[in-house]
């Protein structure tokens, strides 16, 4: 049995899917994988648990294994501090844990044998990593994950038709231009202090309009207002034409990553929001990547 942590928003739920369904299209012996889906039994983020609502995928969620008073007794003790891989030990069953980032410590606390790898890397020998029981703990946000089965992945990754007339004004507009994705992430980024820096996205602006000047820009963010307000920092009145893209706002913000997946360029942040979105776009052809 195999046990991938779920959690976060859309994007992060995705590349955890990704990592599971790369694990089972690489190695299709490697026994059951289950997608761990207590933390959105505990924690209100975001927009809950979006894979199925957005994609239409029918992931193999844990709690759909167990009777309902079963699962919520291990809900209970994930509220304690207990998390579903020690809960699992805790019943007898031999469990490891492979972590890719040391957050397992309050995500997912366990006393057993754990193995830390490095994040953002492609490992996929983990995959096969012998043991009957094995959660893994981690992100996976590298290309390889998805680059090597990007067909498959991105029937699966399919977002639904557009039917709103103010995206598909945005959608049209974007398939008949030269259109350039900026995406400023704001909001919990300011906090954590993993903001870029205004000159990056200036300096993007400048070097996509040395070279493609007929670019249309399409400002995508969390926080139009600011953006607006430092439009001249961020070197968003140096386009000829820019539009801001306004509406799509808590349930409905991954249309945000599906008009910035039509784009012909994206000027990258560094969220995973806007990866994803870059991952999935067949006509990307100009980016920009943030300073590591």
């Amino acid at each position: 049995m195999r046990i991938q942590y779920l959690n976060g928003g859309l994007a992060n739920q995705a590349f955890q899917y990704i990592f599971v369904r790369f694990a089972e299209l690489y190695y299709p012996d490697g026994g059951p994988w289950f997608l761990d889906d207590s933390f959105f039994f505990v924690h209100q983020a975001h927009n809950g648990y979006e894979l199925e609502k957005v994609f239409g995928i029918q992931a193999n969620l844990l709690s759909r294994h167990f009777d309902a008073d079963v699962w919520q007794e291990l809900i209970r003790n994930k509220q304690n501090g207990a998390s579903i891989a020690q809960s699992f030990a805790d019943l007898g069953f031999p469990m490891e844990m492979i972590a890719e980032t040391t957050n397992y410590k309050t995500h997912n606390p366990f006393c057993g044998k754990i193995y830390q790898i490095p994040s953002n890397e492609f490992h996929p020998e983990i995959t096969k990593f012998p043991g009957k029981n094995i959660y893994y703990h981690g992100y996976w946000i590298h290309p390889k994950w998805f680059r090597s089965y990007k067909d498959i992945l991105r029937e699966e990754l399919s977002f639904p038709p557009i039917t709103d007339d103010r995206n598909q004004t945005y959608a049209s507009r974007i398939a008949s231009c030269n259109s350039i994705a900026i995406h400023i992430r704001r909001g919990d980024y300011v906090d954590l202090g993993w903001e870029l820096s205004a000159s990056y996205y200036l300096e993007s602006v400048q070097k996509i309009l040395a070279e493609h000047n007929d670019a249309v820009f399409f400002v995508f963010s969390d926080d139009l207002d600011w953006c607006r307000k430092h439009a001249v920092s961020l070197g968003l009145h140096l386009p000829a034409d820019i539009i801001y893209v306004e509406g799509n706002t808590e349930g409905s913000s991954y249309r945000d990553m599906q008009l910035m997946s039509m784009c012909c360029g994206i000027i990258m942040s560094n969220s995973a929001f806007c990866y994803l979105a870059a991952l999935l776009d067949d006509n990307l052809q100009i980016y920009t990547e943030p300073p590591h």
